[in-house]
């Protein structure tokens, strides 16, 4: 068996259920950590340009969803789950192509110093595409990985809490 490595995206990953709207619209600033091999063990994913990418996402992404899966937002459903706030927030950024610029998945390899190898990986690729900072978007209550940001220069984003999700934002 080959070590693990990071790998840019290939179409062999569709069916690991990447986000499929980021693999599609920005396949350049989408990563892998292969397992060795081939299989995805973890990734992390985002864009170099997020308004671009929130246009590209509702010329290209919005366009195909179905309507009756994913109710517009705004439309009062009928139904409780449709209408829980969770539900209401995907709904809303389905179609207003609303990103965050990175995810991450270490699954496998956690503690084995994959993570911050996969965010450098993806900070140096979309410094080199043009970008002067990044932002995620992760929810309030994941300690750990608040922390693993924080140890890697990211900041609570001015204005960037809302509705139990926190922004952090990094200069690059």
């Amino acid at each position: 068996m080959t070590a693990p490595f990071i790998r840019h995206y290939n179409s062999q990953d569709w069916a690991n259920g990447l986000h499929k709207a980021y693999v599609s619209l920005s396949p350049e600033t989408c990563f892998v950590l292969d397992s060795g091999s081939g299989t995805a063990v973890g990734y992390i994913i985002g864009t170099a340009d997020t308004v671009a990418f929130a246009q590209r996402w509702m010329d290209t992404f919005t366009p195909v969803v179905d309507p009756k899966l994913v109710p517009r937002p705004g439309l009062d459903t009928g139904v409780a789950l449709m209408e829980h706030a969770e539900a209401k927030d995907l709904r809303r950024a389905i179609y207003s192509g609303e990103c965050s610029m990175l995810q991450a998945q270490p699954h496998l390899l956690r503690r084995k110093g994959w993570g911050p190898k996969m965010v450098t990986t993806f900070l140096d690729r979309v410094k080199a595409l043009g970008a002067g900072g990044v932002h995620l978007g992760m929810v309030e209550t994941n300690d750990r990985a608040k922390e693993f940001y924080e140890r890697h220069g990211f900041q609570f984003g001015k204005g960037g809490q809302q509705g139990g999700a926190i922004c952090l934002v990094k200069d690059i």
